[in-house]
């Protein structure tokens, strides 16, 4: 016998709501699609983000941003009708893209179809306009509107910042150039107090100092409650070619922080994920400056955190900065060169780095190997000495995410050098460090331990100077003796995740 939750399924709003949702994306994928953002929720995703909400009573305004076809509202109505929640939702969908508006109001048709206890409404704007006349100081005096429910896949892209529209945000203090950051935090302003928003977006707001502010205003006004990780990249929108990792999380408008439950599935939608609950002091530490979004995974990445995070020294109390390569090569072009040969000194680009040290010229690798010296590049040099290089951009699925090499100035034949802009610097003052300490350095960001502590807090590709300087480090005198040994080993996993725990006690069988 077929349940109410089979029927919906079958022939229910989302179902509809698929069906459109599939035929727009086709129709759209090479016009204009792009240019808005647009990466239309499927419905087994759109079933999580409704799942992740708790139950609420009475009238509930809804506020679905960007809705697209509906499938959102749809996936929300459907659930609160199959569980039989005692309220009503009056739902507001926002949408630009005109082509959409029919199968958006098709789908809140269907909706009120389901149950006469949903009432929707379409809005045929573009969101940050509609939500910033609406979030405005001056609507603090009046009745202002507020919703008790956001659920959103917001736009993926970058906004103009000369726009009219972003200059608004700007004087709501909304400082974002990013497309699904602004319709977040300004749809955050529009919640009431214990209002729920549950969202999927990229993840690379977790991390960083681009999203500093955004992370800041997030968890100054709201509580973080829910997470869900995807396992795997790009397959929640795999028909979609989205390249970020997505997250779905939820956030409440309470100062009360409890802890927070995480989530971790394969990313279709369709299997029962994994879950546990962490304090809210592992997912955001009281005491990091850059207010780093972490998501352990399991218990076990709760331990590895709290071991890392007790660590004594960082970045800077060692007196070692980290920075970006100087060399940006597309800006460059005319100053590289194929050979190393008179006038022209070596150039070091991420695929020198292999097995903790330097292969350079390595024929191997399609890139140039040298610049032009001329007064244009003189000042992306560096003078030869030891340095620890990180690679800049990996992913998650790659074996490792943090990748370090010394660089020694017996591997070159120039007493000065320049690193390309896809390789970070670890240097003291603009010159080398101490031979053990560099060592030390890299086989510690070489680490297992490390590597899994990473994951926690960057869901994208880069690993930017910043991650860097904010991890935790041993001490000096650790990180000295753990060198003296590195630099006479060839780099391997097992023997480096060894002598880490050797020289690193506070580290010994977290893993």
């Amino acid at each position: 016998m077929a349940t109410v939750v089979d029927e919906l399924v079958a022939a229910g709003p989302l179902a509809r709501a698929e069906q459109c949702r599939i035929a727009h994306a086709e129709a759209s994928a090479d016009n204009g699609r792009a240019e808005l953002g647009q990466y239309f929720t499927p419905a087994p995703i759109a079933r999580l983000l409704a799942d992740m909400f708790e139950p609420v009573e009475g009238r509930v305004r809804v506020l679905d941003p960007g809705a697209g076809v509906g499938s959102l509202s749809a996936a929300l109505v459907e659930r609160a009708a199959s569980e039989g929640w005692q309220c009503s939702l009056d739902v507001t969908a926002v949408e630009i893209d005109d082509r959409l508006l029919e199968s958006l109001d098709s789908t809140l048709t269907d909706c009120r179809d389901v149950t006469q206890a949903a009432e929707g409404q379409v809005e045929h704007s573009d969101f940050l306009t509609w939500g910033a006349s609406r979030a405005a100081p001056e609507m603090f005096q009046q009745d202002r509107q507020s919703f008790d429910l956001v659920i959103m896949n917001p736009p993926y892209g970058k906004m103009r910042t000369a726009s009219a529209t972003n200059e608004r945000l700007r004087r709501l203090g909304i400082r974002t150039s990013n497309l699904y950051s602004a319709f977040v935090w300004l749809a955050s302003r529009l919640l009431a107090p214990d209002g729920q928003l549950v969202a999927i977006t990229p993840r690379s707001f977790c991390n960083g100092s681009y999203f500093r502010a955004f992370r800041q205003a997030l968890l100054d006004d709201c509580a973080l409650r829910d997470i869900h990780v995807f396992e795997s990249r790009g397959t929640a929108f795999r028909d979609g070619a989205v390249l970020q990792e997505n997250i779905i999380f939820r956030i409440v408008r309470s100062p009360r922080r409890p802890s927070v439950q995480i989530a971790v599935s394969s990313g279709s939608g369709l299997d029962e994920p994994r879950r546990h609950e962490v304090g809210a002091d592992s997912v955001v530490h009281p005491k990091d400056p850059r207010l780093f979004i972490r998501i352990p995974e399991d218990r076990a990445s709760v331990v590895l955190a709290e071991h890392l995070g007790g660590l004594p020294q960082t970045l800077s109390g060692l007196g070692v900065t980290a920075s970006t390569g100087r060399v940006v090569d597309f800006r460059s072009r005319e100053y590289l060169r194929e050979e190393c040969d008179e006038g022209a000194i070596p150039l070091i680009y991420p695929g020198h780095l292999k097995r903790g040290r330097i292969d350079w010229p390595g024929r191997s690798n399609s890139k140039p190997c040298a610049i032009a010296e001329s007064s244009a590049t003189e000042s992306m040099f560096l003078p030869a000495g030891d340095y620890v290089l990180v690679k800049r951009f990996s992913s998650k699925e790659e074996r490792r995410r943090v990748v370090a090499a010394v660089l020694g100035p017996g591997d070159l034949p120039r007493d000065v050098v320049a690193m390309e802009n896809h390789v970070n610097v670890l240097h003291v003052s603009n010159r080398g460090m101490e031979l053990d300490l560099a060592w030390g350095l890299a086989a510690y960001l070489n680490s297992t331990v490390v590597d899994q502590f990473f994951r926690q807090f960057n869901g994208h590709t880069q690993v930017n100077a910043a991650d860097l300087e904010s991890l935790r480090y041993p001490n000096v005198d650790s990180l000295l003796s753990l060198g003296a040994e590195a630099r006479s080993t060839e780099f391997e996993q097992a023997a480096t995740d060894s002598l880490v725990q050797r020289h690193v006690p506070a580290l010994e069988g977290v893993l």
